[in-house]
């Protein structure tokens, strides 16, 4: 049986005390038809003396000034001749066959693009945690956030030539402006034009540390995914779905969940008109909110949440009955309050 050939790209910036573990695990696979790409962003510690002692093994590699992880991907998927790829940030890890099992996936089940399984999470004081990220419902989940770990993803190569974008005669598969959520981006590109498959491997290993982007800089995440989720709904005012769109756009907006329409206006994602008539959009605009007030209660922005949760009991009131919010609004709720208020609210209690 010919397997088909895997790329694997590796954006890297100094992270000389993990990279080695990140090579050893694509090395391990055993995998007779695999291309691994390292692009490093010029390094200032030991990770080019790492990448150099395992070079022999590396289909290509280059360490040169870059903006970033997402132009990295870029430059890697451009030197890509996989059929499938997938991208695994150079702290991570692959887990064992793991390559074997996505590509036997994808020989199975011809007709599915994007096959996506479980990661484990760990790192120097975290727990080890097994997770797939999979939700209830991933027709929902798939459009209000990124919904299952990268690392454990792997696409067809149709994906590249068909849903990059286009900027200084080069595609690019990520938008290089992100910087924290460009693999949320390509999911939306993906779910709204191609059939995805979930499975119960595990395919990866995803280390948490001080200075991993998803510790240290957890509201970023937050800014980007909301420019994303409306370039979603600028997208779906071209469709059927219009109307719902527009009046999504507009309860955002009341929240302050806008985007700048000057350099968001070509943001348009193409679409299979098929797969965007079955989407409950109603639905998505209410679970994305919802999604979002957890994080900003853990961060402690309570009048933000105070706002969401009102905003959903006043347009979605079965829905807000439905969820289980009401501890984080009235503790947000209290704690919005000043101290004068606070005592009231106490005496009110006692009353």
């Amino acid at each position: 049986m010919n397997l088909p050939k895997i790329t694997i790209i590796t954006p890297s910036f100094n992270q000389g005390n993990f990279i080695e573990e990140t090579i050893d695990s694509v090395l391990s696979q055993n995998y007779p038809n695999i291309e691994h790409i390292i692009i490093d962003g010029k390094s200032t510690d030991n990770t080019v003396e790492i990448i150099k002692k395992h070079e022999k093994y590396i289909t290509y590699w280059e360490s040169s000034t870059d903006k970033g992880q997402s132009e990295a991907i870029n430059k890697g998927m451009r030197k890509a001749t996989g059929d499938i790829l997938t991208w695994i940030n150079s702290d991570d890890m692959l887990t064992e066959n793991s390559l074997e099992m996505a590509a036997n996936y994808f020989l199975e089940k011809p007709t599915i693009s994007l096959i996506h399984g479980k990661t484990k999470t760990f790192g120097e004081g975290y727990e080890d945690q097994l997770t797939a990220g999979f939700y209830s419902d991933l027709s929902i989940d798939y459009f209000t956030h990124m919904c299952f770990p990268q690392p454990s993803s792997f696409f067809k190569r149709e994906i590249i030539e068909n849903q990059s974008y286009h900027a200084n005669g080069n595609k690019n598969l990520v938008d290089e402006s992100l910087h924290y959520c460009m693999d949320y981006d390509l999911l939306l590109r993906i779910v709204l034009n191609y059939d995805v498959l979930k499975v119960d491997e595990l395919f990866s290993a995803y280390r948490l540390h001080p200075k991993s982007k998803t510790v240290s800089d957890w509201n970023k995440f937050e800014v980007e995914k909301d420019k994303i989720f409306l370039r979603l709904l600028n997208t779906l005012k071209h469709s059927i779905k219009d109307e719902e769109a527009k009046k999504g756009i507009q309860f955002l907006k009341e929240l302050g969940i806008k985007s700048d329409e000057k350099a968001e206006g070509n943001k348009i994602y193409n679409f299979d008109a098929q797969i965007v008539s079955k989407i409950d959009l109603e639905k998505i605009i209410q679970m994305f909110l919802y999604r979002k007030i957890p994080v900003l209660f853990e961060e402690k922005e309570y009048e933000t949440v105070v706002l969401y949760c009102e905003a959903l009991q006043k347009s979605y009131p079965n829905f807000y009955a439905s969820i289980n919010l009401d501890s984080m609004y009235q503790t947000s709720k209290y704690n919005s309050l000043s101290s004068l208020g606070k005592l009231g609210w106490k005496v009110r209690k006692l009353i």
